[in-house]
């Protein structure tokens, strides 16, 4: 069973059977019923923070957990996909958590996807938020640039062809970032809608984001750079053989992790549920939506 160690609420450690390190971070009412987030890319854990009141509002403990090389948590040669279902088990059962449910957001979609397949008798519900929707299926032809906008898809195929390429250029944009924090902002707010806009027009936001990316890369460039390139890599199941419920939210003026998306998502996963937030944008559905996705999530347990 994995041993726990805690400085704080948002720097807690587990240890692993094999030794490695998950680092997470607890947001809400921490006597509430668990909802493990998975986070996006580029982020961590600290992600989590964004649920923060709205968890205290409705009854839930919302842990964030750091996936292998962000944050805290150790990087993992090879990792998989497949692979995150199997270190949550272990996790859930360093924390005496006997079922909890899973919230993936953005990138973390696949991961919470995984779970629902591998472990859905530890799972009370599934939720993903801004999905990220597979963007190689075997035996099926897929045009990501419909699913995913093109610099991520770009720096993602990168990562798997010349990773020590893609580790300078995501270095530099890190670097940027913390440099100039305001330019760095504008630039990412460049083709944005405006609800994504007015969104990060907040300032307690805003220094969320910018922490959030800082602690992306704590740990190196590998871990982020090995995950994003997953993103353009087969999952290692079919969202066919998802079988429990998923809560599917997204937002109809998406320009991250697109509308299309969602809707394949929903074309194969045999029991769902699609919300489409009308006139909402990527980070505008993440932030706004986040008592409502916790509310369904709670009310399946």
């Amino acid at each position: 069973m994995a041993s726990v160690t805690a400085t704080s609420p948002t720097e807690q450690r587990t240890r692993l059977n094999d030794g490695r390190i998950l680092g997470f971070a607890e947001y809400g009412d921490p006597n509430g019923k668990p909802v493990l987030e998975f986070h996006g890319w580029p982020s961590s854990r600290l992600e989590a923070a964004i649920y923060n009141e709205a968890a205290r509002k409705v009854g839930a403990r919302v842990i964030g957990i750091d996936r292998p090389g962000f944050g805290l948590s150790t990087f993992k040669k090879g990792y998989r996909i497949i692979d995150w279902p199997r270190d949550v088990t272990e996790f859930a059962d360093g924390l005496g958590l006997d079922r909890f449910a899973v919230a993936g957001i953005s990138s973390g979609c696949p991961y919470a996807l995984a779970c629902a397949n591998m472990i859905p008798e530890r799972l009370t519900a599934c939720a993903v938020v801004g999905g990220l929707a597979p963007l190689k299926v075997p035996g099926e032809k897929i045009s990501p640039e419909e699913f995913i906008e093109k610099s991520e898809f770009q720096i993602a195929r990168l990562a798997n062809t010349v990773p020590f390429a893609a580790r300078l250029i995501f270095g530099y944009f890190v670097r940027q970032s913390k440099k100039d924090p305001v330019k760095a902002r504008q630039q990412f707010l460049k083709g944005l809608p405006e609800s994504d806009v007015k969104v990060l027009e907040d300032e307690e936001l805003q220094e969320q984001f910018e922490e959030n990316m800082a602690e992306c890369t704590r740990g190196g460039m590998k871990g982020p750079i090995a995950s994003v390139g997953l993103e353009v890599k087969p999952w290692g199941f079919r969202l066919e053989d998802v079988k429990m419920h998923v809560a599917i939210w997204q937002g109809d003026e998406d320009t991250l992790a697109r509308p299309a998306g969602a809707a394949y998502m929903a074309s194969k996963l045999p029991n769902h549920t699609l919300h489409t937030i009308a006139g909402s944008g990527h980070m505008a559905t993440i932030f706004n939506e986040t008592e409502s996705v916790l509310r369904e999530l709670l009310s399946a347990t």
